[in-house]
């Protein structure tokens, strides 16, 4: 929800491919870091371990897979086969372990080599450190070498990221023309960036309602009732048009046509018209579980038709881009908040 409105408060909506690449990369950084301290190993193996804590020599793995695997130069036959041995593989996965970091910093941040090689570096230093502190702490001693050489594969890797986003940039839709799309879309209030607007507002009412029945002894469902019928119309009416969750997304009430009628006054009865069928189908829904036979007929069927109307009423509105039943009748539209 943060990211949500976020992207609404910078841009006016939220791109679904900006949001790919950034929980993408989240998800990537995620697995990066598990693939480094997993598997986690028992704390008393760990603690008996009297191994190195760690490995400054440069180019050590070079001479372990010229001396210690199965590879010979003078013979072909045994290169494929040193190539599937850890002295090869784990190397190469510690090349390629930061290439989409590279990738992802050119690409969507738009960094020079100079800021990949130094993000590279930091994160390498980050999981090498995490390793030579045995999990910051949670270990006695490392469980896992801290490597020199993964350092330098690590920014090695970050670079030919960013190399690769250099071959393959023109076929790539650049960061400006994403944010122009988000910008362009941002003009236009849906029924996603209402909803939003609507969540925050609920919360806050949901928070208000809460307080209050704690220090009274009134039935909970009643105090959401009254909260809701004097939130939205109050705040609505002092911030001209917006209320908390409208603000934080960028939109207001507006006047709609050019006979609008004046705003205030077709606020408040905008606010009162759709809290009112809320406000009923909450009655309704307590009359349901509380009232006798009869009454529970009543409260059902009338639940029943409030729900069908207003399902309805939203179908037709996607459908056809009509506005809702109590923005028709009060000549009241939802309007992006323009902003530089």
């Amino acid at each position: 929800m943060p990211y949500v409105i976020y992207c609404y408060r910078k841009y006016g909506s939220v791109s679904a491919l900006r949001s790919c690449i950034l929980f993408s990369m989240l998800f990537y950084l995620q697995c990066a870091f598990y693939l480094v301290i997993l598997p986690l190993p028992d704390p008393v193996k760990v603690a008996a371990k009297t191994g190195p804590y760690y490995n400054l020599v440069p180019f050590q793995n070079v001479y372990d897979f010229l001396e210690k695997s199965s590879f010979d130069m003078s013979q072909p036959s045994t290169w494929l086969r040193a190539m599937r041995e850890n002295y090869f593989l784990e190397p190469v996965f510690n090349f390629l372990l930061l290439t989409p970091f590279g990738i992802y910093l050119a690409y969507y941040f738009k960094s020079s080599l100079r800021k990949v090689i130094l993000f590279s570096f930091a994160v390498s230093l980050f999981f090498e450190l995490t390793q030579l502190t045995g999990l910051w702490g949670v270990y006695s001693r490392p469980y896992r070498l801290f490597d020199i050489n993964d350092l330098m594969l690590n920014t090695l890797g970050g670079i030919l990221g960013f190399v690769i986003f250099k071959c393959f940039r023109k076929v790539l839709p650049s960061r400006e023309r994403i944010d122009e799309v988000s910008v362009e879309r941002g003009r236009k209030v849906g029924f996603i960036r209402r909803g939003v607007a609507l969540f925050v507002d609920s919360i806050i009412v949901g928070l208000i309602s809460v307080v209050i029945a704690k220090f009274t002894d009134f039935k909970a469902v009643y105090v959401v009732i009254v909260t809701l019928s004097i939130y939205f119309p109050l705040i609505a009416v002092i911030f001209r048009g917006g209320t908390l969750g409208k603000l934080l997304v960028l939109i207001k009430i507006a006047g709609f046509g050019k006979k609008a009628p004046p705003l205030l006054p077709m606020v408040l009865i905008r606010y009162i018209l759709r809290d009112s069928l809320i406000s009923l189908s909450m009655w309704l829904t307590v009359l349901i579980s509380t009232a006798n036979i009869a009454y529970r007929f009543i409260a059902v069927v009338g639940e029943l038709l409030i729900v069908i109307f207003s399902c309805a009423d939203f179908v037709i509105s996607v459908k056809k881009g009509k506005r809702l039943w109590y923005e028709r009748l009060t000549k009241t539209q939802n309007s992006a908040i323009r902003t530089k």
